[in-house]
């Protein structure tokens, strides 16, 4: 179980990387998605991490979303 997991876009990871190391050092678990194990679907991955979250953070860092969105 992870205290905090950080949903943002793949374009923004190396703005998130120094957030999750500020998070980490304060004591907090934290789970982005910088590996997914091979056997298991992205889609897998990402619905057990986010049951097993206490909290959801979403990033939107400035990149616009298309016409139709994601």
């Amino acid at each position: 179980m992870s205290d905090i997991f950080i949903s943002y876009a793949s374009a923004d990871r190396s703005r998130i990387r120094p957030l999750v190391n500020a998070l980490q050092q304060q004591g907090w678990s934290v789970w982005w998605d910088r590996t997914i194990l091979a056997g298991k679907t992205f889609d897998q991955v990402i619905e057990a991490a986010l049951a097993d979250a206490r909290c959801v953070v979403v990033l939107c860092l400035g990149i616009p979303l298309p016409p139709t969105g994601f």
